[in-house]
Formats: structure tokens, C-alpha cells, sequence
């Protein structure tokens, strides 16, 4: 049987974590924010990453203005995250 496969539509995501490991030790225990691009195959792409969770929204909007389906994985996280 031969089949093929629909592709997946790409998306931009916004998700965070925490920092465990940095050449500057400051940074460690600090939360980051990060966008990616996820294209049709799955592949991932990061395309914004920086500490202000507003800031990752705002990149994220510039993906969704452009057409571009987002999701925010944090969107409901309690807000001492961001």
C-alpha cells in the first residue's frame, strides 16, 4: 500500500524554561522565553529568544500577522513564570 502523507501546516510556538546551564552563572535559575518555527516535516527553527515574556508575544504576533498559525504554551501559566 502506498500512501501519502498530508503535511503538517508550520506554526510559531512560544514556550520557556528555565536556565540550568550558562557560560555567564548569573543566568542559571532565571526563566527564558523562546519562539520557534516549526515547519511542515516537524523541523524547529528558533527564530526569537529573550527574557521578557510581553517581548515573546509581541514575536509572536509578527508570525501571526504574517499569516503564520501560533501557539502560546505558556498562555495560562501562573504568572510568577512570566
Amino acid at each position: 500500500m502506498n500512501v501519502i502523507r498530508y503535511r503538517n501546516r508550520p506554526f510559531a510556538v512560544l514556550n520557556g524554561g528555565v536556565i540550568t546551564k550558562d557560560t555567564d552563572p548569573s543566568n542559571v535559575g532565571k526563566f527564558w522565553f523562546f519562539v520557534e518555527y516549526v515547519g511542515e516535516e516537524g523541523d524547529r527553527l528558533g527564530v526569537w529568544d529573550g527574557p521578557s515574556y510581553d517581548d515573546a508575544c509581541a514575536a509572536l504576533a509578527a508570525w501571526r500577522q504574517d499569516g503564520v498559525r501560533t501557539v502560546d504554551l505558556l498562555q495560562g501559566a501562573p504568572d510568577a513564570l512570566h
